[in-house]
């Protein structure tokens, strides 16, 4: 709990129960069709009605599988097209059923499917791009036999493909109905025994819990809570509950009354429980929760998973405070424009007092206004002021300086309500060629980042923030749209501390989603003003971006930015687009032309990047261009070793030349988890410089380089010195900006990467147009000792804008940890060397053949197409001045796969997370654990891929092994590893 005199908050954090109830929702990884079951496929022309000109085919698209044989598919031209597809089954009996549909890949988003059944027709929508060739459940129905029963797939939107491919309906008894039924009448009071539920985190996802790892529909959450015994209630106060996201639709219930509910995932709400609270008594609150939205390749993760809080405070408050703080750059003063918006919700008119203190380093100044708000009513309060030159210093993306600001309201003299904030003075200034910041103009680089990870989601604590700002900082990251989707806020805060500018985006990447109503988007706009409010002081926060990716929206985006321009007057508008460059668009159909800057997604299917630049720059000369997604290609797998050398070619289009493209934001920062089509057996989209588990591919370190404002970071040896030769980055180049308060930081390490001497020297002040800095450094003594240099440029605020290790010696030999053979193929596992690049296994082949694996960084190599029982290998590291020593290895064949690649295990929330790889047939993973490494006696199964958690009743160091299982069986165990409670 945290308290001031004037506003008390209880946070509601940490275990809830959890559970669903029965067929409310689906996880489709357990949907196996069963003998009871009722299939009606295309085979079955008696029971299907096909209406249109549909195509039987059975090739499959984008590697999509299909259900048997074959299956339909439509192309919708128009709104003219009713075509459809409609299944009626051959049911044994009247009674319940649960009906799913099964689909390959098609382009519609938004297929229409309606299901008919003995209480009449229910429509539900379905992403046909999205967990393609799985069971996915329609819900439970009443069937009468001889009655007409079906399912109809069809469309209501056009320009796109529809595929139709099966039904299934499974039997479900009448006693489980009757549980459900009752259940879902008393699960919101406050008497329902939960005791059997699970336990799951908030904030948190379904994910957390194996069992839901692929769940989709609805799910419920109790939590009893006590407020604090301190807790009394005037007549002038009022208790607030605060969701900061439940993803995707919230109904919450308190002591068994239903107070309100929420939709959209990711913009926060409040609720007024005064009436329903009960002070010093238990307190029941429930919530339903609904992920049933999917949207893009990203991933619904389900629940509340963002903070939730109890609000204590007066009826007189402030519900939002912006500041404006515009630099004069040649004076170096700073004025400052507040509103301030007071709540009334009293039956009394009240005349209050109002200062906002401005702080830095100490208080700089007090601004006072006396104010009336009438009863139940708000007012907005304009205030304006300016900072000396000597207390103004400027946000920047390597000096990210913030001020602190609390706003007082009081009453009578007595404090009624506090509110406490920061704000950031910078000047961005925007011309048809250069974005320009605090009076430079400059082009930087950034990355999407999805708000995904696979054990947390999309809750997101602070300790992943923070990981995720530093790497995408420390691989150049300075500007960035940070993906389609309002983000946590603890993300937008750090980006204020370390120095990142961002676009946000609301989350809106199809206007043919059935939850948006036009012409005036109502949901839309509740969820573009709760972003843009609660957002609003950052300094990190750059611009706005309305949508991505959408069609046919020039009257949609031109009324939202002019929507958001009137809530913010001073940051830049956009709206994400992949379509200007199109043949048919032009100023007259596009919104480019209404927005601040062009955001443009380029792929490959477009053409060169250069023809698509041209395009939009001919189209809109007076325009600058920000490429807010540039998608080279996607990674051929989850492997540490994958690269991308398209990337370097696709910055020789920026280099030199195009400079009105102020910069690009590459998709992606990581790999997320996704139904999408095409995605990894692990079920994570592999686009990232880092892979789900934040380890860094070969791909990071071209990134860094390519993002770096130098071009390189030479070094020359003599006796007792050496000579460094830092090329800058032209002011015409990408990234280029200047470097202020920049270090050159090395150290020597020795053989066990022990780090044996280290300095730092000072830097001038280094510009674009300096073309290069020379300087020495002198060697210690040490460099004898030492395997490896290590040296980087860093910036003032500590992040590395360009490193390099520089091998003194030939890596020593590694050491081999494990070897698990498999049938035709062996995995060597080794301790990594500190002078070592990379790594590789030599042998000779049936033929006598000397082959050589693929190098590596990772700390494994898997050797494939063994034909021997029994092959004598080495193990080799290399660096620039050779290899080492062969270490010896015995390659070996069995009869068994190989068992799943352990990324990372770690222990949080009182369960054991292991990430773990996939193959494209494996049916379940079993691990075995114990705290001791002899001993491991606990068993666990899951269907889940890429990821199981597994319940521990004590924090200890645990040890785990685990295999997969598929067709032909279980693959061998893994090497045993240890698992450490290191927080």
């Amino acid at each position: 709990m945290k308290n001031n005199k004037s506003e008390q908050i209880m946070t509601l954090n940490g275990n809830w129960k959890f559970n669903a109830i029965y067929g409310e929702g689906s996880n489709y990884n357990n949907i196996k069709a069963g003998s009871t079951d009722v299939i009606v496929d295309n085979l079955n022309a008696n029971q299907i009605k096909v209406k249109g000109k549909w195509t039987t085919t059975n090739v499959e698209e984008r590697g999509s599988g299909f259900y048997k044989d074959n299956y339909l598919k439509h192309f919708y031209k128009d709104n003219t097209d009713k075509s459809s597809v409609t299944y009626t089954p051959n049911l044994p009996a009247s009674g319940y059923y649960e009906a799913f549909v099964r689909f390959p890949f098609a382009s519609n988003v938004n297929t229409k499917v309606n299901i008919q059944h003995a209480n009449g027709i229910d429509t539900q929508y379905f992403n046909q791009r999205n967990r393609c060739d799985e069971w996915l459940s329609l819900g439970i129905f009443t069937f009468e036999k001889d009655k007409e029963n079906s399912v109809e797939i069809t469309s209501d939107v056009y320009g796109v493909s529809v595929s139709a491919d099966a039904v299934l309906f499974r039997p479900v008894s009448k006693e489980k109905i009757i549980k459900a039924e009752k259940e879902k009448k008393t699960v919101y009071l406050n008497n329902y025994d939960d005791t059997d539920w699970y336990n799951l985190k908030v904030p948190g996802h379904y994910g957390m819990i194996n069992d839901f790892s692929n769940y989709t529909g609805k799910a419920w959450y109790r939590k009893t809570f006590t407020t604090p015994d301190k807790w009394t209630l005037d007549k002038n106060e009022k208790i607030r509950l605060k969701f900061d996201g439940v993803y995707h639709i919230a109904k919450v219930y308190l002591n068994g009354k239903f107070i309100g509910e929420h939709q959209g995932g990711f913009t926060p709400f409040e609720i007024d429980v005064t009436k329903n609270i009960e002070l010093n008594k238990p307190n029941v609150l429930a919530v339903e929760t609904n992920n049933n939205a999917l949207v893009g390749a990203t991933w619904n993760w389900g629940g509340i998973i963002r903070d939730v809080t109890l609000v204590k405070n007066n009826d007189v408050r402030i519900t939002h405070n912006y500041i404006h703080a515009d630099p004069d750059l040649e004076k170096g003063t700073a004025s400052l424009e507040l509103k301030i918006r007071i709540e009334n919700s009293g039956a009394v008119d009240k005349v209050l007092d109002f200062k906002t203190n401005i702080y830095r380093d100490k208080q700089l100044q007090e601004i006072t206004k006396k104010v009336t708000v009438k009863a139940n009513s708000t007012k907005e309060l304009v205030l304006k002021s300016s900072l000396k030159a000597k207390d103004v210093k400027l946000w920047h993306f390597d000096r990210p300086y913030l001020y602190k600001m609390q706003h007082t309201l009081l009453d009578n003299g007595i404090k009624v309500h506090t509110v406490n904030d920061r704000f950031g003075i910078r000047k961005i200034e925007l011309t048809n060629k250069s974005l320009i910041l605090n009076g430079e103009a400059v082009r930087l680089a950034g990355y999407n980042r999805v708000s995904d990870h696979r054990y947390w989601g999309s809750s997101e604590p602070q300790e992943i923030i923070n990981t995720d700002v530093d790497l995408m900082k420390n691989a150049g990251a300075n500007f960035m749209r940070i993906m389609h989707g309002t983000q946590n806020r603890k993300l937008i805060e750090r980006c204020d501390e370390e120095g990142i500018l961002l676009f946000e985006e609301v989350n809106v990447r199809d206007l043919d989603n059935s939850e948006f109503t036009a012409p005036n988007y109502p949901l839309i706009k509740s969820w573009v003003k709760e972003m843009v409010e609660r957002d609003s002081n950052s300094p990190s926060i750059i611009g706005w971006s309305v949508g991505n990716e959408l069609t046919g929206h020039n009257t949609y985006a031109t009324m939202m930015m002019n929507y958001v321009r009137e809530i913010d007057a001073h940051r830049l508008v956009t709206c994400v687009s992949n379509t200007g460059a199109r043949k048919e668009a032009n100023p007259n159909t596009d919104p480019n032309t209404n927005t601040d800057l062009i955001m443009h997604n380029h792929y490959s299917f477009q053409g060169t990047a250069q023809s698509v630049i041209s395009t939009l720059r001919s189209k809109w000369p007076n325009k600058a261009i920000f490429l807010s997604e540039y998608g080279v290609d996607r990674l051929k797998s989850t492997s540490l070793d994958e690269d991308l050398p398209k990337a370097s070619d696709l910055n020789d289009n920026l280099r030199g030349k195009n400079e009105f493209v102020i910069g690009a934001s590459l998709w992606t920062y990581n790999d997320y988890r996704s139904g999408y089509i095409g995605t990894s057996e692990e079920e994570n989209r592999t686009w990232g410089i880092v892979n789900a588990w934040r380890q860094k591919r070969r791909f990071y370190t071209r990134m860094q380089k390519e993002n770096s404002p130098v071009k390189d970071i030479k070094v020359s040896f003599n006796k007792t010195k050496v000579a460094i030769v830092i090329p800058i980055k032209e002011r015409n180049n990408y990234p280029s900006f200047t470097m202020v308060n920049y270090d050159l930081v090395w150290n020597l390490k020795d053989a066990n990467g022990k780090i044996i001497s280290s300095e730092t020297k000072k830097l001038p002040v280094l510009q674009p147009e300096d073309a290069v800095w020379e300087g020495q450094i002198k060697l210690p003594k040490s460099i004898n000792k030492a395997v490896v240099m290590h040296i980087a440029l860093v910036s003032s605020n500590g992040y590395t804008r360009f490193e390099k290790t520089i091998a003194l010696q030939k890596p020593e030999k590694p050491t081999v940890t494990s070897i698990v053979a498999g049938k035709n193929k062996t995995r060597v596992y080794f301790n990594t060397v500190v002078a070592a690049e990379e790594y590789f296994i030599s042998y000779k082949n049936s033929k006598g053949e000397t082959v050589k694996t693929e190098p590596t960084i990772a700390n494994f190599i898997e050797v494939k197409d063994l034909q021997l029982p029994v092959i004598k290998a080495n193990l080799i590291a290399v660096n620039s001045l050779g290899e080492s020593l062969p270490q010896s290895v015995e390659l070996k064949n069995n009869t068994k796969s190989l068992p799943p690649v352990v990324w990372q295990t770690f222990i949080r929330d009182n369960h054991i997370i292991v990430g773990y790889s996939g193959e494209l047939n494996d049916e379940s993973y079993t691990v075995r654990y114990g705290v001791s490494k002899d001993k491991l006696l606990h068993k666990i199964t899951t269907y889940t891929r890429g990821m199981m958690t597994i319940p521990i009743k004590k924090l200890d160091t645990y040890f785990i092994q685990i295999k997969r299982k598929d067709k032909n069986g279980d693959s061998n165990w893994s090497p045993v590893i240890t698992v450490k409670n290191n927080l």
